[in-house]
């Protein structure tokens, strides 16, 4: 790999930004079919870099060479020109536009002065068929579900026919199958020459198509390795500075007899169908499967966001009408969305007023606002989730994706929820934040909250669960005892329906 041609090198890179140093001395080769899995923390200057290399950040010291050439970009079109291409993992698509469209937008094929409509989506068409997936090229993105979205963001990188991919948790929103499709097309492309660099904070992103790992921490590199020279354990300690052991922290030994969540027969249109579950309290009851099984949906309707259209949903074993997340409230129930930025935060207000959104009134009396209560709730949360911030009055928009979600996180903390559901907790998020994120949950059920989590990180799902639930085609399919769950045994339930095995049994 060593005789191999360097791509472009970065040397000594530093930047600044009002004289908060957050990139310092940090240098970087890409070579030809070389891949680099560059690790951190959320904060420690994965983006800054990577946008220095991309053209959307200019360097405060040092160099950028391409083939040996010093080169100097001034925007990531021009980086796009010399054959850098970039997979943000905020998505950069155009919804009310195709799928086609967006894979091709800016390399549109012209019949004289007109766009070529048909020729354009072929050619989407055969981008897609090259990485190995399949979407409806003259679909509407603002019709496509998350995962779909992600693979058009990588199908619009790759239309370029790019020397050097950057590909930033690139798998967030992939199942296990699209993750694997993912990776099989990135090990084809290092055999055609094709540099890749890869951030992710889920290790199975990095070991199954990296061959060299650095890790930044506070904006430097504080080690560089050949990746078969290390493990996971190796990587984590090093990300945080502190040996590591235990992802997850310990299940209860008891089980509570008191059942805080019942659904029975429960539908959401025909995405969800007859569903049953039960929620013992103080627990960790996970639900897992495949992407798009109905998971989402069943979250939403969990919180009132759409609604039940059968079945019963008992709190306590009453039966109760949750219509509207203001039902909720009244429930003490806590939802924790998918997508934290469009759903979960406002953005453009400061932390200050994020964590406060949702308790205005308890910090208030006869109408006027408490300034010495509101301080105090709102340094406890700091405090209590360990949100690094300079200033509770800085906006949201300006910190790392871990601290945005310890912000959600507090934010419904502090309306002493009974019931919290947790849909992808950790998508997007650094190792450090997840550790802390587990270890939250973990001493909520100690204080009785009952937690239900929808996520589709396998490791995730089996580590933090007392209970699992598998769906499959908006049917529970499987339950398994957390202690007992293993990938093999979810993965079984992700591909049948319960239909299918009750005929299997009747069919012997």
């Amino acid at each position: 790999m060593k005789d191999t041609k360097t791509i472009l090198l970065g040397k000594n890179l530093s930047k600044e930004f009002n004289g908060n140093v957050v990139l310092e001395d940090v240098s970087i080769e890409c070579r030809e079919g070389s891949a680099i899995a560059i690790v951190g923390e959320n904060g420690a200057g994965k983006s800054t870099l990577m946008n220095l290399i991309s053209g959307g950040l200019s360097p405060s010291k040092g160099s950028i060479e391409m083939d040996g050439k010093e080169i100097r970009f001034k925007s990531p079109v021009e980086a796009g020109e010399k054959g850098i291409a970039f997979v943000h993992q905020e998505l950069s698509l155009m919804e009310e536009m195709t799928v086609g469209e967006n894979i091709m937008l800016g390399r549109e094929p012209k019949k004289g002065p007109f766009l070529d409509q048909k020729k354009l989506h072929r050619q989407a068409e055969k981008v897609l068929a090259d990485i190995g997936y399949e979407i409806d090229v003259n679909r509407m993105v603002c019709e496509l579900s998350p995962a779909q979205c992600q693979i058009t963001e990588i199908a619009k990188a790759w239309s370029s026919h790019p020397r050097i991919v950057i590909f930033d948790e690139p798998t967030s929103r992939l199942n296990k199958a699209e993750s694997r499709i993912l990776f099989d097309f990135i090990r084809r492309i290092l055999e055609e020459k094709v540099s890749v660099i890869m951030i992710s904070h889920r290790m199975d992103d990095i070991y199954q198509t990296c061959n060299e790992v650095l890790i930044l921490k506070d904006g430097r590199f504080v080690f560089h390795s050949p990746l078969d020279q290390t493990n996971e354990e190796m990587l984590i300690s090093k990300m945080v500075g502190r040996d590591f052991k235990n992802v997850y922290p310990e299940r209860r030994k008891t089980k509570d007899d008191k059942i805080k969540i019942s659904l029975r027969n429960a539908s959401v249109g025909s995405t969800v169908t007859d569903v049953s579950i039960d929620v013992p309290e103080g627990t960790v009851v996970g639900i897992g499967g495949l992407e798009g099984q109905g998971q989402r949906e069943l979250s939403r309707a969990l919180f009132g966001l759409t609604p039940f259209t059968a079945g019963d949903y008992m709190i306590d074993g009453k039966k109760v009408a949750i219509h509207s997340p203001a039902d909720a409230l009244k429930h003490k129930i806590a939802f924790v969305p998918e997508d934290r930025k469009s759903e979960g935060l406002c953005l453009d207000l400061s932390v200050r007023e994020n964590i406060l959104s949702m308790v205005l009134k308890d910090n208030s009396k006869a109408g006027f606002v408490e300034k010495k209560k509101e301080e105090k709730a709102v340094e406890e949360g700091i405090r209590e989730l360990n949100i690094k911030v300079s200033n509770p009055k800085m906006k949201v928009s300006n910190l790392s994706g871990g601290n945005q979600q310890k912000i959600v996180f507090s934010k419904w903390i502090k309306t002493k929820p009974e019931i919290l559901y947790l849909n992808e907790p950790t998508r997007g998020v650094d190792v450090q934040s997840k550790l802390e994120i587990y270890s939250l949950i973990r001493e909520l059920t100690k204080t009785g909250v009952s937690v239900v989590i929808f996520t589709s990180d396998m490791l995730e799902l089996i580590g933090l669960s007392d209970e699992i639930y598998v769906m499959y085609e908006g049917q529970i399919s499987g339950h398994i005892a957390g202690a007992e769950a293993t990938e093999e045994k979810i993965m079984q339930f992700s591909a049948k329906s319960p239909r299918s095995e009750a005929e299997r049994r009747k069919e012997a």
